[in-house]
């Protein structure tokens, strides 16, 4: 199987930390790039001395990152924060955000819940919702997947099968 060149923007947090070791060993992913805004320079076991044991590029911040190589971006971001930075990814980079910043298509519905405007309207056409077990073929053809929450994924992973039942 092929090699994929992965960033996980948002290292240095507990999100992208996790992610990190959740992924570190998978055999077709390669850990390219991590970020950090005021970890920049440091290696990620400054930050997390568990993660030690891997052999991980140096913390950069998210402008300084070669995505000239990388093939998928984890944003692990805080809300908010993602929108700028899919506007500036390449075109051939995937992007999988597990921030709130692409799972609802209406901007109005995001302001209310999270208090700040949706900045990438213009990018929600080219996002999946990222629940596999109901929209796979959506995720492989999309540009964006964004992420389940887990109470959202709890819940729909059991009314969806009986709204579908009618």
């Amino acid at each position: 199987m092929t090699q994929h060149n992965i960033a996980i923007l948002g290292a240095s947090g507990y999100t992208g930390a996790e992610l990190l070791r959740l992924i570190a060993n998978h055999p077709n992913m390669r850990v390219a790039a991590l970020s950090a805004d005021r970890k920049a320079g440091a290696p990620m076991a400054d930050v997390f001395p568990h993660l030690s044991h891997l052999d991980l590029p140096l913390l950069q911040k998210i402008e300084d990152i070669d995505f000239s190589t990388i093939d998928l971006v984890f944003a692990a971001l805080p809300h908010g924060v993602t929108h700028s930075v899919a506007k500036t990814l390449p075109a051939h980079v995937k992007m999988v955000d597990l921030s709130a910043d692409f799972r609802l298509r209406d901007a109005a519905v995001y302001k209310k819940w999270y208090g700040l405007d949706h900045t990438a309207m213009d990018l929600q056409a080219s996002v999946a919702y990222g629940l596999p077990e109901f929209y796979r073929d959506d995720i492989r053809k999309a540009r964006i997947t964004a992420n389940t929450g887990c109470y959202v994924a709890t819940s729909l992973l059991a009314i969806l099968p009986l709204l579908h039942a009618k």
